[in-house]
């Protein structure tokens, strides 16, 4: 496998044709070919189907096409620390929940990119259960998780901030003017829950499952702005982070149900590799994380 392999796959995939790649990078079409044919072989997979003019990635493709990024990346990191240059060059991939993405990211975003203008992101929803091997595998360098606790051997877990949460619905739903609200109250209720944010609705679900309750509608979402608009006209109630619904109760437009027991606080966790090397500009964006969010 080699770096020029890898930016001719990289980009055939970007722009989907083969002939347009060997004009970009100013090879044969019978380069580009043998190019791709040589590092199909090496890894014994089909990086493409090619049963029409427009070329798609494979399966195993996608999951190429990642690596590969990453590895052109580390490239690029590389020329710029060795030879000196004043800019530093790189990219970060990272898995964050949205509420941190939309309450606490833009004035660290702000600090790094004055620092370090050249460098790439790729920042994504949190994925839970696949987080541990994305982090060995280098497809990320970094997560964030709201949730109670994360254990595993070979991950270095930082907690940074308490995460309160709350249970919100409409202004006028019959749970809101109840004192107190059971855990029970909850059953016959749509629940909507977003899989953007990801692990703290696993913190209600243990409590609903040790009650015995079990939910009658569960609604995923993507997005919390949905979650919020659709509770306000009635959709049912949430749970989500406090700051995240902090203007809609000032403003009257969603309604705070009390916790049927003890408040549910979640930990604003931030997650790596144990014992690796890591870029100067991850442990640049991890300092300047952990200081803007000390204040």
């Amino acid at each position: 496998m080699e770096l020029r392999q890898l930016k001719t796959f990289r980009t055939i995939a970007t722009l989907g044709s083969f002939n347009q790649a060997a004009e970009v990078l100013d090879y044969a079409q019978s380069t580009v070919s043998e190019q791709i044919r040589a590092l199909e072989t090496d890894l014994n997979v089909r990086l493409f189907n090619r049963a029409s003019k427009q070329v798609a990635l494979t399966e195993a493709g996608e999951l190429m096409l990642q690596y590969a990024q990453k590895m052109l990346n580390l490239e690029e990191e590389i020329r710029s620390e060795v030879s000196g240059c004043e800019e530093v060059h790189g990219s970060l991939s990272i898995r964050i929940p949205e509420t941190i993405s939309i309450c606490y990211l833009p004035p660290i975003l702000r600090k790094f990119r004055q620092r370090f203008p050249k460098v790439d992101f790729s920042f994504t929803n949190c994925a839970y259960f696949s987080l541990p091997e994305e982090l060995r595998s280098g497809i990320i360098n970094l997560a964030f998780l709201i949730t109670d606790t994360f254990r595993a051997a070979d991950l270095e877990t930082e907690k940074l901030l308490d995460i309160p949460l709350a249970l919100v619905t409409y202004l006028e739903h019959p749970l809101a003017s109840k004192q107190p609200v059971t855990i029970f109250d909850l059953k016959n209720e749509p629940l909507l829950v977003p899989t953007s944010d990801c692990s703290y609705v696993q913190m209600l679900e243990k409590i609903l499952a040790e009650e015995k309750v079990e939910l009658s509608i569960v609604l995923r979402f993507n997005c919390i702005e949905a979650i919020k608009q659709s509770v306000m006209l009635g959709a049912g109630i949430a749970v989500l982070p406090q700051i995240a619904v902090k203007r809609g109760l000032a403003e009257g437009l969603l309604a705070e149900l009390p916790w049927p027991g003890k408040p549910l606080r979640a930990n604003l966790l931030m997650i790596r590799q144990k014992n690796k090397w890591l870029p100067p500009i991850l442990e640049a964006f991890m300092d300047m994380t952990r200081e803007t969010l000390a204040r």
